[in-house]
């Protein structure tokens, strides 16, 4: 996996430091406050059982970070994912790959959803595992760009 921004190699690290000999880290081994540098670029989001009908689970955010908050313009804390993307956008099927294929996931593009599309992104989803080696949640971190800079070299927001 090639992440590009220094802060998401750092997160990516540690998610590889508290997995120690495992796979993937368990949920209890993951703790955002180990990140305090870091906060406001996380994301948790919790892998919730499906419906009946359902084939794929749901996907709730249980933190979102405070910068993550000002760029995008909406706190999405206790929400489903699919609830906060348009129809048709593919995050939930990158969790849902990243679910199957048992390992982590980098993400980037433009944030077209938010209209914000003068803005570009990095992110990654990181895997943790309940005590039934279930994927339960996963840890993630976001950078956001002006178009025409470098994820490297984003300011960050005072």
């Amino acid at each position: 996996m090639q992440i590009v921004n220094e802060r998401l190699v750092g997160i990516y690290n540690h998610w590889r430091f508290v997995r120690a000999t495992d796979d993937i880290p368990a949920v209890d081994r993951w703790d955002p406050l180990d990140l305090v540098q870091h906060l406001g670029h996380l994301f948790v989001v919790r892998v919730e059982p499906s419906g009946p009908d359902d084939v794929a689970p749901d996907l709730r955010y249980t933190l979102i970070g405070t910068y993550l908050v000002d760029v995008l313009g909406r706190d999405t804390t206790g929400q489903l994912v699919r609830d906060t993307f348009p129809d048709g956008h593919p995050v939930s099927s990158v969790y849902h790959r990243a679910i199957a294929l048992r390992r982590p996931v980098r993400t980037h593009g433009r944030l077209d959803w938010v209209d914000k599309k003068y803005r570009r992104f990095e992110s990654v989803l990181l895997p943790l595992v309940g005590c039934d080696g279930a994927i339960a949640k996963f840890a993630g971190a976001a950078v956001y760009e002006t178009m025409g800079r470098s994820v490297v070299d984003a300011p960050e927001p005072a």
